[in-house]
């Protein structure tokens, strides 16, 4: 908890950094452009004087217009970043993404994890990439390490483009170094997996740019109504007019500095990194998950029966005493209430349900490189410490069930069997026949489970962009709500001065 606290005061100095000029020039300097304060008037000429004219045409107060200018001020910092910023991450992502390709084919051909890299490094010829690949090239060949050579030595290029792809690809490159034997298949399910992700991470940027356009159009065509509501106002008889009625003032004031608000989030959306794993929302599907593993019907029955009894009660009473509207209301929360465990357990399942489709896919990935060169039991044994944790707690039991009993197909079988999915059933019955052909057929059934998760993992990356996408898409109807606002509070002051000129 302190910890979290700490890391939001250390985001809230670095964003107050940001109204400094200085500062703002060298954050876009580490992002490897080039910005200058000639930049930076020209923007906040054209920041101000938008302002300056907003206020004017909605007739504002001067320093209403002022905090009109200063949250225009305020914002501008931000805006900037995030535009060079989404170029940084857009390049960030080309970069690893043309690494991970590079480096798989070159290790194909000499299966030398050194020269892969230089191989890999005359690909860029200069940037951060070509950077840190230099490094990792020196670190190896200095031959000085605390722990493993190579796990140290990716470990550079890892640290500067966290990408979980990336780590699994370092992985499967050091594995076959260190133990030998072919490793063609495990590549191509590399690269296949590659080309999946980053067709998607291309797909995801389109549709968050194109949700851009369409709140920044929503924006232009609400800010246009709002102006033709103004010009009616103002053309008004002047016993009429609320054009400077001290609530039509403040509204609009505040309309002006929300919509300021929302091109800033919608902006911010789109400057995301598309490599940094996601860890968002992992504590609250920890707990959908516990909410469903330890669900009791009959104990949370009762509860939700205590909490509608007062419900029941009170509609009962009303309905006696004739308020048969009251009754109804409190009835229909008594029945919400006495089914408020079946909703809130439903509500928990479908989340955990879409998590697992999410991630089991890449889990399976994992599985399929580990047993090039390692059986199914040691395989899932690998995977437990970093596995997702909608899968960790089955992953350890199907371990520790597979120690006592290691012949037996139950294990497999009980494997998330209560949420009976049927790819995850298919799948945890090809690793038991796996394990159980020995190394005989195992490379054909590898193969096959390898194509039946292709499919799956473009469905997981999908249910992922949808995800993504869903706040950015949210955004489009804000502009809509703020001028709805002002039209509905604009109307009510009309009807306050129309019927005051009429009592008169």
């Amino acid at each position: 908890m302190k910890k979290g606290l700490n890391r939001q005061k250390e985001l809230g100095r670095a964003k107050f950094e940001m109204f400094h000029p200085g500062n703002l020039q060298k954050k876009i300097d580490s992002y490897g452009y080039s910005f200058s304060m000639g930049k930076y008037s020209v923007y906040l000429f054209l920041a101000v004087s938008g302002a300056i004219g907003c206020g004017m045409l909605f007739c504002l107060r001067w320093y209403l217009i002022f905090l009109v200018a200063c949250a225009c001020v305020m914002a501008l910092p931000f805006l900037i970043l995030d535009g060079y910023r989404q170029m940084y991450e857009h390049k960030q992502f080309l970069d690893v993404s043309d690494y991970m390709e590079q480096i798989l084919y070159s290790f194909r051909l000499n299966q030398k994890i050194l020269l892969s890299l230089k191989d890999t490094r005359t690909l860029f010829a200069e940037g951060r990439m070509h950077e840190v690949i230099g490094e990792a090239i020196h670190y190896i060949e200095c031959g000085s390490y605390q722990y493993e050579l190579y796990e140290e030595a990716l470990g550079i290029i890892e640290q500067a483009y966290p990408a979980k792809r990336l780590r699994a690809v370092h992985e499967y490159l050091r594995t076959v170094e260190g133990n030998g034997g072919a490793c063609g298949e495990g590549i191509d399910l590399l690269l296949q997996d590659k080309a999946v992700w980053a067709d998607n991470v291309m797909l995801l940027q389109e549709d968050r740019k194109a949700a851009r356009m369409r709140t920044v159009f929503s924006l232009v065509v609400t800010m246009l109504l709002a102006i033709v509501f103004h010009m009616v106002y103002k053309s008004m008889p002047k016993q009429y007019t609320i054009v400077y009625h001290p609530i039509t003032q403040a509204v609009t004031t505040c309309y002006l500095i929300l919509n300021i608000g929302i091109f800033r989030k919608v902006n911010k959306q789109i400057a995301t990194s598309w490599i940094r794993p996601e860890d968002e929302g992992e504590e609250k599907i920890s707990k959908y998950f516990g909410m469903v593993n330890r669900y009791d019907q009959k104990k949370e029955a009762k509860k939700s029966l205590f909490l509608a009894g007062p419900a029941f009660g009170g509609s009962g009473v009303l309905f006696i005493m004739g308020s048969h509207v009251g009754a109804a209301v409190l009835g229909i929360t008594g029945i919400f209430l006495l089914n408020q465990h079946r909703i809130g357990y439903r509500i928990a399942y479908d989340k955990v349900v879409q998590e697992i489709n999410r991630v089991f896919p890449t889990w399976l990935m994992e599985m399929a490189l580990l047993l090039q060169g390692n059986n199914v039991q040691v395989s899932i044994e690998k995977t437990i410490d970093h596995a997702p944790a909608v899968l960790k707690n089955d992953l350890q039991k199907l371990s520790d069930s597979l120690k006592r009993t290691p012949d037996a197909i139950e294990p497999y079988l009980e494997f998330l069997g209560m949420f009976e999915l049927s790819a995850v059933l298919s799948s945890m019955k090809m690793l038991y026949a796996i394990s159980e052909s020995g190394t005989g057929n195992a490379q054909s059934q590898i193969r096959i489970l390898v194509q039946r998760n292709s499919k799956m993992m473009d469905k997981a990356e999908k249910i992922s962009n949808e995800r993504c996408l869903a706040g950015v898409n949210g955004i489009f109807y804000l502009p809509q709500v703020t001028v709805s606002f002002q039209t509905m509070v604009n109307m009510v002051v009309f009807m306050m001065v129309f019927l005051g000129q009429m009592k008169m």
